[in-house]
C-alpha cells in the first residue's frame, strides 16, 4: 500500500491558496478563530466507503462498474482529513483498470481518449504517490501531453481522440494543468494559459471551450457562461500554483466572483442546468473557499442537507452522512429512502460535498438582531436599518416591500436604507442570515392623504369658540391646526386617528380658513372654512 501516512497533495493546496488570499487560517485573531467539527465530514467519509464494492463504485440501476465516479470519491476523500489510507485503497483498486475503463473506450475497433478523464487518473496518481509514468502499466503523462495541442490559437488546449460526441472541457483543463505542473511537463505553462483564458471578465469560468479550434477568438467573452462548479474546481487545481502572479490574481478574481454568488441560506447553485441550490455547487465552493465565512455559511446548508442521527424515525436512518442534492431530494430520502434509482444522485452529492462540509462550525452564531427608527416615516423616503450579530464577511438577506437585496456584511453593525413604497402602512423588512437566524423591523409609513377638517359648527360669533376636528389620521400620528394661517394647535392623534382642538375664532368677520396638516404637511393635509358674524 502506498502512502498511508502521506499529506494530501490536494488538501495542502487548498490549504495554502486559503492561505494567500485570505490570511485568515494562521493570522486570525482569538476574537476571529473559528473551531470546525469534524464529525459531519467523517460521516460522509464513512458513508462513501460504504457505497464502494469491492473498492469500487458499482451501478445498481444500469449493473456497471462507475469508475470515473470511483475516482470522483476518490478526490473527495482526499479534501477530508485522516481519509489517506482509503484514498490509496481506491485509486489502486482502479489503476489496473482505468485505462480500458474510465479515460479511454473502444467501439469497432476504435478507440477514444477522453483527456478530462486522462488528466484526472493522473492528478490521481500523483495524489497517493503513484508513479504516473506507469500507472497500470501507462505513462499518463505523455498522454496527456499528447492530447494537448502544440500551436496557436489553441496551444495547451487538451482534446479528446476520436470523440464523436463532443470533446473536453474547462474542468478537464483545470485537472490537466495541476497534473502537467506537478508532472514537471514542459506543456504545463500552455495549458495554464490556455486556461487562464477561459475565465470570463467577471472572474468565472465557463464550462466549454469555443467551438471552432482555428478562430483567434479563444477566451470566454460572455460573463453569462461562468459557472459556479467549473470556478470552483479551476481554483482548485490552480492551487499548486500558488505565488504565481498571473494565477494568484486569477484566483483572487474567482474567489470574489464566487463568494457574489452565493445566496442568503448560504449554498449556490450550478450551471445554466443546475440553477437551484444543490450540493455538487455548494460543496464544490466550500471546498475552494476553505476556512472562510462563505465556507462556514455554504457548509451550514450542506449540514443541513445531510442525514444525521436526527433521522433515525425515517427512511434515513441507516444512511447517516449522505448528503442529498437538494431539498426535494432530502424529503424524498426520508419519504422513500434512498432507492435504486436515487443512489447516483447521492454519491455524486455526497463525494463532492464532503470536503465542504468539513468548514461546518461549532461556535453559536450571534443572535441576529434588525432596527430601526419607530416613528413615522414619510412614503418614498430612505428608511435606516440596522443589523447587529453578523461577522465580517455574512451574507445577509434584506426583503420586504420595494426590497429584496443580497449584501455581504462589511463590519458589524452593518447599516443600509430602503426606499418606502407608496401608500399608508406598516411595512415589514426581513434580514436573514445563512445559519437560519432571522429578524424584522416594522417600518410605519405614512402616504399621501387628504385629510377631512370640520368644525362643530359653520357660523360662529364672533370672540367665540369653535372646535376643530382632523380625521383621518394615522394613530398617534403628529397633527397640527391652523386657523388665519397661523397655529392654534398641536399634539397626537387618537388610536382612532383623530385629533380635535378647541380656539377662539377672534373678532375678524367674514369666511376664515382652517387647515390641518399630518406629521408631513405637504402630502397629508386637509382644510375647511368656518364663518364669522356679530
Amino acid at each position: 500500500m502506498r502512502g498511508s501516512t502521506r499529506t494530501s497533495r490536494i488538501a495542502a493546496y487548498v490549504t495554502s491558496a486559503t492561505l494567500a488570499l485570505s490570511g485568515t487560517v494562521l493570522a486570525a485573531t482569538p476574537a476571529e478563530a473559528v473551531t470546525y467539527d469534524p464529525q459531519p465530514a467523517n460521516q460522509a467519509a464513512s458513508w462513501l466507503e460504504d457505497q464502494l464494492t469491492n473498492g469500487v463504485v458499482h451501478n445498481n440501476q444500469y449493473d456497471f462498474d462507475d469508475l470515473g465516479l470511483t475516482a470522483d470519491f476518490a478526490l473527495g476523500l482526499a479534501g477530508v482529513p485522516g481519509q489517506d489510507e482509503l484514498v490509496t485503497d481506491v485509486v489502486e483498486t482502479i489503476e489496473p483498470r482505468a485505462e480500458s475503463e474510465w479515460y479511454t473506450s473502444t467501439f469497432e475497433g476504435e478507440v477514444t481518449t477522453y483527456a478530462g478523464s486522462l488528466a484526472k487518473a493522473l492528478v490521481l496518481a500523483q495524489e497517493v504517490g503513484s508513479d504516473p509514468t506507469s500507472f497500470g502499466g501507462e505513462n499518463l503523462v505523455t498522454k496527456l501531453q499528447n492530447r494537448t495541442a502544440g500551436s496557436a490559437p489553441i496551444a495547451g488546449r487538451i482534446q479528446n481522440l476520436n470523440d464523436d460526441f463532443g470533446d473536453a472541457n474547462v474542468i478537464g483543463q483545470a485537472y490537466a494543468v495541476n497534473g502537467l505542473t506537478a508532472a514537471g511537463s514542459s506543456e504545463a505553462k500552455a495549458a495554464t494559459n490556455f486556461l487562464l483564458k477561459q475565465q470570463c471578465s467577471n472572474g468565472g469560468f465557463r464550462l466549454n471551450f469555443t467551438t471552432s479550434k482555428t478562430t483567434s477568438a479563444q477566451s470566454c467573452t460572455n460573463n453569462s457562461s461562468a459557472e459556479t462548479d467549473v470556478t470552483a474546481i479551476a481554483i482548485l487545481q490552480l492551487a499548486s500554483q500558488a505565488g504565481t502572479s498571473t494565477v494568484d490574481a486569477a484566483v483572487t478574481r474567482a474567489t470574489a466572483w464566487l463568494k457574489s454568488q452565493q445566496r442568503c441560506d448560504g449554498s449556490f447553485g450550478g450551471g445554466t442546468s443546475t440553477e437551484g441550490s444543490n450540493a455538487n455547487s455548494t460543496g464544490l465552493v466550500a471546498w475552494a473557499l476553505g476556512a472562510s465565512p462563505t465556507a462556514r455559511q455554504a457548509a451550514g446548508w450542506l449540514r443541513k442537507h445531510q442525514a444525521t442521527a436526527a433521522d433515525s424515525g425515517n427512511s434515513l436512518a441507516s444512511e447517516t452522512g449522505a448528503i442529498a442534492y437538494d431539498d426535494l431530494g432530502l424529503a424524498n430520502g426520508r419519504a422513500d429512502g434512498i432507492t435504486v434509482g436515487k443512489e447516483d444522485e447521492w454519491r455524486r452529492a455526497t463525494a463532492q460535498a464532503a470536503p465542504g462540509i468539513r468548514w461546518v462550525s461549532t461556535d453559536a452564531t450571534p443572535v441576529l438582531s434588525a432596527t430601526g427608527p419607530g416613528d413615522y416615516r414619510k412614503a418614498g423616503d430612505a428608511y435606516p436599518v440596522s443589523t447587529t450579530g453578523a461577522a465580517k464577511g455574512t451574507v445577509l438577506c434584506l426583503t420586504g416591500p420595494g426590497a429584496s437585496r443580497r449584501v455581504v456584511a462589511s463590519g458589524a453593525p452593518w447599516n443600509t436604507t430602503v426606499k418606502l413604497p407608496a401608500g399608508t402602512a406598516d411595512r415589514t423588512y426581513t434580514v436573514e442570515d445563512p445559519f437560519g437566524n432571522t429578524d424584522t423591523v416594522v417600518a410605519k409609513v405614512l402616504g399621501r392623504k387628504t385629510l377631512e377638517v370640520s368644525t362643530n359648527k359653520s357660523l360662529a360669533r364672533r370672540s367665540r369658540l369653535v372646535t376643530v376636528t382632523i380625521e383621518g389620521l394615522a394613530p398617534r400620528e403628529a397633527a397640527r391646526i391652523f386657523y388665519k394661517g397661523k397655529q392654534r394647535s398641536s399634539g397626537a392623534a387618537s388610536s382612532a386617528g383623530t385629533f380635535s382642538a378647541t380656539f377662539y375664532v377672534g373678532t375678524t368677520l367674514g369666511t376664515q380658513q382652517i387647515a390641518g396638516y399630518g406629521k408631513f404637511g405637504s402630502i397629508r393635509q386637509g382644510a375647511t372654512t368656518i364663518r364669522v358674524i356679530r
